[in-house]
């Protein structure tokens, strides 16, 4: 009995060791944003107060009614939506077709080429802001979302690509065999068989894409220029100014496009967190 007693003393020692650990990381891990949320429903006085004050005496939300009213942040937002969404269906769409290629018709050269596709994700996307500005520029694209979305599709197909192969490999082949030996193309098995099995990867897929792509600063800082193409991101950054910075606007405005992504997470976690396992497993 005492070895029992012990044994369940040790597990329970253990356990709340653990959930004090993971309470821990996830306090350390939301400060930041809460300290954002009280930041942005500050006014200006306390928010340079000395010493500082935690917690706000005079909650306001003036500092939202002015971000949407002088930074035009339902702007940003929308145009951010489109680059992103337009991005991430773009992407996990020709992602799919390749990967499909490379896990069922190019089974020599499958690894060659899939080195070959991460390769290109290990150039820094700084050295290629000016090649892109130029061929940008030649063509007529500069200042327009779609060159935001062209550049966005470049960086996030290698990794996406390479995700979805592994969910590709991990459907039998007997199954879309057996779809085309029914009557379906190779691409209608594509469709019947290979996405739905690698559904929970597709989602990974998506999601990746539209956070990458929902946070990307330098192409949009360089390659955009007026108030009708601006992204969030640039509008965000557009509050640090030479002399000083809008404190309560910039948290404002943080918190606010931090909102899309936690609706987006929420609808798809659970597709995202298998798809990220299975891509590790692979």
């Amino acid at each position: 009995m005492t070895a029992i007693r012990s044994h369940r003393a040790a597990r329970s020692i253990g356990a709340a060791l653990r959930y004090s650990g993971v309470s821990l990381l996830a306090l350390i891990s939301l400060f930041p944003f809460g300290w954002m949320v009280l930041t942005a429903i500050k006014p200006a006085n306390e928010i340079r107060s000395v010493p500082v004050r935690w917690w706000p005496e005079q909650p306001t939300l003036e500092n939202f009614a002015n971000v949407f009213a002088e930074r035009d942040l339902a702007g940003l937002l929308l145009n951010s939506l489109i680059v992103a969404t337009s991005t991430a269906m773009i992407t996990t769409t020709i992602a799919v077709l390749a990967a499909y290629a490379l896990a069922r018709l190019m089974r020599r050269s499958a690894v060659a080429v899939t080195l070959a596709i991460l390769m290109a994700q290990m150039l820094p996307t700084v050295l290629l802001v000016v090649p892109y500005f130029i061929m940008f520029r030649n063509v007529g694209l500069l200042d327009t979302l779609p060159v935001l979305i062209i550049t966005n599709v470049s960086f996030t197909l290698p990794i996406t690509t390479w995700l979805l192969r592994r969910f590709v490999q991990k459907v039998p082949k007997e199954l879309d065999e057996a779809a085309m030996v029914d009557g379906c193309t190779r691409f209608g098995a594509l469709v019947r068989v290979i996405v739905p099995a690698a559904r929970p990867g597709i989602a990974a897929a998506f999601i990746y894409t539209f956070l990458v792509s929902w946070h990307e600063y330098l192409f949009a800082l360089s390659l955009t220029s007026s108030a009708d193409t601006r992204v969030v991101t640039v509008g965000i950054a557009g509050l640090i100014g030479q002399y000083g910075v809008s404190w309560g606007e910039l948290m404002a405005m943080g918190v606010i496009a931090i909102i899309p992504l936690i609706v987006v997470f929420l609808l798809v976690e659970k597709h995202l967190v298998e798809g990220l396992a299975g891509g590790v497993k692979g």
